[in-house]
């Protein structure tokens, strides 16, 4: 199992076993995971069709745990079970020239206090570790909340919107 801890979470990559619950039951993988159930569930940008993706592609590179999906996990509290608060992403596994996408959504409740920044700084070193040269996310060009994390996080609007109403944010790997 590939966890990475930061101050306030447990990020738990999928494997293919995880990805499969995820694609086919909610409950199942909550079950799984030993989580409150969350009634809001996928959390925004992310939809079903996205497990879907995490599930093919994890079927077909086995050794690709941390590149296909991530859940996000809270510690609940003392005598709480710890919460799903989102899933994160790094759209598969490096192009050539190193660049990896990242796609990061959390519940509402979980939204504003860190756990974006978090979540970016974390996947981002990962990634590095494991041989991306730049780390990418593409966000509605007027969400100026996720730029904001981003722009914490040490990311720079790259200026090259590859749509309309989109931007480019990206991590450069330090030499």
């Amino acid at each position: 199992m590939l966890m990475l801890t930061t101050e306030r979470l447990a990020m738990l990559a999928l494997d293919i076993d995880l990805a499969t619950l995820q694609a086919e039951s909610r409950t199942t993988f909550f079950n799984a995971l030993a989580v409150m159930h969350e009634p809001i569930w996928p959390p925004a940008p992310f939809e079903a069709a996205a497990f879907e993706w995490a599930r093919r592609n994890l079927s077909h590179d086995p050794d690709g745990q941390g590149w296909y999906g991530w859940a996000l996990l809270a510690n609940g509290g003392e005598r709480a079970p710890p919460r799903l608060i989102g899933i994160a992403a790094l759209v598969g596994r490096p192009d050539e020239e190193g660049d990896v996408e990242l796609a990061f959504g959390l519940l509402p409740d979980y939204r504003g206090k860190g756990y974006g920044g978090e979540t970016v700084l974390a996947l981002s070193a990962w990634a590095f570790a494991n041989g991306a040269k730049r780390v990418v996310a593409h966000l509605d060009a007027e969400d100026t909340h996720a730029a904001q994390v981003l722009a914490r996080s040490g990311f720079a609007d790259t200026r090259e919107a590859p749509y309309p109403g989109v931007a480019r944010w990206a991590l450069q790997a330090a030499a």
